[in-house]
């Protein structure tokens, strides 16, 4: 997972984060707060966010391809990346197998569109006696949400958290960005105060009168090597991100 600077610049230009922040960092860790302001209600927000696949960024994978990442949903779950079997038939047909997989983080907290928490170390962290907390809170403004990002990382690191600290803010950012550009930055919205959507209020009569919400539609197989994996139900009402396909590389890149 390399850090690649260049890469980021156009998403950074397009939808920067209202506030970033490292926080505060020591020789037992750091912690790193960003938020960036969408034009799209908690649950579309929250749908897209556990939707991996279509946001974060493929140059911080193990893998090079966005597509073998996915999010379960419920606590306990894993934000995990397919590792897939590049063998094929004698046709030529790719084989549709499982080589391997690796644990980004584990899902510890689910609040479909008010907050997500995860654990664990990312990229080059994982080697190390670290663990860290990720928390995503989605807030309600006026026009859209404002996603507040808080990564916390504490423990033992052989080359210190020196320079790793800076290195995972800026790669933090960058994915936070990425959200923002596959939902749609809320333009002019800096720091505005939050504002809870207005609720009509009903009568008895007219509650007990309104028809029920339709049921959502389903999720649609992807054809992916997603599709290997139960309780993966990504929102595919959302548009695919880009999915530039890769191999697996020798060395680990960073983030």
């Amino acid at each position: 997972m390399r850090l690649a600077l260049a890469a980021l610049v156009l998403p950074l230009a397009v939808a920067t984060p209202a506030r970033a922040e490292l926080v505060k960092q020591t020789d037992a860790g750091f912690a790193v707060q960003h938020s960036v302001t969408v034009s799209t209600d908690p649950e579309a927000t929250f749908a897209m966010l556990r939707t991996p696949a279509k946001w974060w960024d493929k140059d911080h994978s193990w893998t090079g391809n966005a597509e073998n990442l996915y999010m379960d949903s419920q606590a306990g779950g894993c934000f995990c990346e397919l590792i897939p079997n590049e063998a094929t038939t004698e046709s030529g047909v790719p084989q549709r197998t499982l080589r391997g997989s690796v644990q980004h983080m584990q899902i510890v907290y689910v609040d479909p569109g008010r907050l997500l928490r995860l654990t664990g170390a990312l990229g080059p962290l994982q080697s190390e006696a670290v663990n860290g907390s990720l928390t995503f809170t989605l807030k309600p403004v006026k026009g859209g949400t404002r996603v507040v990002m808080d990564y916390v990382v504490g423990g033992f690191s052989r080359t210190g958290f020196g320079d790793i600290a800076p290195a995972v803010d800026t790669v933090m950012v960058a994915q936070l960005s990425r959200l923002g550009m596959a939902l749609g930055p809320l333009v002019g919205a800096g720091d505005s105060p939050e504002a809870e959507p207005e609720k009509p209020i009903k009568t008895v009569t007219e509650a007990s009168a309104s028809e029920p919400s339709p049921n959502a539609p389903e999720d649609q197989p992807s054809g992916s090597m997603r599709a290997l994996v139960t309780d993966l139900a990504p929102d595919e009402t959302l548009s695919e991100g880009s999915s530039d396909a890769g191999k697996v590389e020798s060395e680990p890149r960073v983030l």
